[in-house]
């Protein structure tokens, strides 16, 4: 059963996120059946345009195609990608950094970047995207996220919190840093310590702004 979980939200989440439909029914508590029927029927053309490309990206990334050779163009590209992540800078900061027009910035990121290289791309969507997780207000939602702490910290592996709860590991990340601090930064702040002094399977902790 799904409280608020609008149409709307549906689209905002899928773009806000780097989720398959499979994973994205998992961080809405939702059937993937409505995720899939929402997604594809949106009237909009130019959103419907939107949402096909970023499923494109995403469906890249997963089959982990990357491009060889760059030119100058794309190094200049991976230049500010990497700029991005290690300082977790917002499109603004980069801008400035850089002494380039948002717009220019922007450009370079999303329409430059998933040819240069698609696993960076996925690096800097997720940095651009921290602050934009779902709101915790929902009740499965909040279930789901306290389960993953409590699994957590009875020291299962992030492979093992998956495979309990049937959820994907983008899911448990998001579960573990954004959506925790939301509900119980006294929580979220164990978790950032277990997750620095285990570096539990590839899973980061926050990054403090």
């Amino acid at each position: 059963m799904s409280y608020d979980i609008t149409n709307e939200c549906i689209v905002e989440e899928f773009l806000n996120n780097w989720f398959t439909y499979d994973e994205l029914a998992q961080y809405l508590c939702i059937d993937i059946e409505r995720v899939r029927n929402v997604l594809e029927g949106v009237d909009n053309k130019k959103l419907s345009e939107k949402i096909e490309h970023h499923k494109n990206l995403i469906t890249e990334y997963y089959n982990t195609v990357k491009l060889n050779s760059r030119d100058d163009d794309q190094n200049d590209v991976i230049t500010i990608a990497d700029y991005i992540i290690q300082n977790h800078a917002s499109i603004r900061e980069t801008a400035t950094a850089f002494g380039l027009g948002k717009t220019t910035i922007s450009d370079k990121i999303h329409e430059k970047l998933p040819r240069a290289d698609i696993i960076k791309y996925k690096e800097v969507f997720d940095v651009l995207m921290e602050n934009k997780s779902f709101n915790t207000n929902n009740k499965l939602v909040i279930e789901q996220v306290l389960k993953c702490y409590l699994l957590l910290k009875e020291g299962l592996s992030s492979q093992e919190i998956c495979n309990t709860l049937g959820i994907g590991r983008n899911v448990l990340q998001r579960n573990l840093t954004t959506r925790l601090r939301k509900i119980d930064a006294e929580k979220a702040d164990e978790v950032k310590e277990i997750l620095k002094e285990n570096q539990l399977d590839g899973l980061t902790p926050f990054s403090k702004k």
